[in-house]
């Protein structure tokens, strides 16, 4: 007997690895909502997958916009009356492709890789506990590793940009706090890091592929629920230092 559908939301979901995120969950037991802030590309990135099998269904939502998430909530909430995996994926590197880091780059990196993950969780949770499997799903990064930045600096050193970096550590800390004060609703938090992959961000120089770079989130994704590693940051079932 097929267990029933569950639901994702995955933002960030027009390209890249939240594109292949959406693919590859729409492909298993999953409806994807496929969330962009550009809403062509995301209808556009939609009907792709959907023409190759995949039950996705896009909708337009820029992060950092309230109504947009305000609204993102009413559809979910009237299409489908809960939400079983949220997979926190937007996010941006503006220091890279040597633009350099200013103030207002840190601020933005901050407000799109950190704060509004918070938003989108805390405005989806009441559709999360409807679940009796609920998920958030964080998309973080290795640059964003305190431990990993001391002890890995020669190697890491050259990429650690400081509004990215810091975002991504200000993720993680949320992970955290958000995998302790959501147990008692019933939600599981996690972070993942997808590794250096081939995307624009990634750049043609990373080593890993995309359908690669979307495994750790969609393998956190499916992971029996009392294995699901609360609380931490993994690449590939491999626990990361905070």
């Amino acid at each position: 007997m097929t267990s029933p559908k569950k639901t994702a939301l995955v933002t960030g979901a027009n390209k890249g690895i939240g594109k292949e995120i959406a693919r590859q969950l729409g492909s298993q037991n999953f409806t994807v909502i496929m969330a962009a802030r550009d809403d062509a590309a995301g209808h556009k990135a939609a009907a792709e997958l959907k023409a190759a099998g995949a039950d996705v269904i896009a909708i337009k939502l820029d992060v950092v916009n309230p109504d947009h998430i305000a609204s993102s909530v009413a559809f979910v909430t009237e299409k489908f009356g809960k939400l079983d995996l949220l997979v926190n994926n937007a996010g941006v590197a503006l220091e890279w492709n040597a633009e350099g880091t200013t103030i207002e780059r840190i601020r933005q990196s901050l407000e799109i890789n950190a704060i509004a993950p918070w938003a989108v969780t805390e405005a989806f949770l009441p559709l999360l506990q409807k679940s009796s499997d609920a998920r958030v799903i964080n998309h973080s990064s290795i640059l964003g590793s305190i431990g990993s930045a001391e002890h890995g600096w020669s190697q890491m050193g050259a990429m650690m940009s400081p509004g990215y970096a810091m975002s991504k550590a200000a993720l993680n800390m949320l992970t955290l706090i958000q995998s302790k004060s959501l147990a008692d609703k019933g939600v599981l938090v996690t972070a993942a890091h997808p590794g250096w992959v081939k995307t624009e961000l990634g750049s043609d120089a990373a080593p890993m592929e995309i359908v690669d770079g979307a495994k750790t989130v969609v393998g956190l994704a499916n992971i029996e629920r009392d294995k699901f590693p609360g609380g931490t940051l993994s690449h590939m079932g491999e626990r990361l230092p905070w």
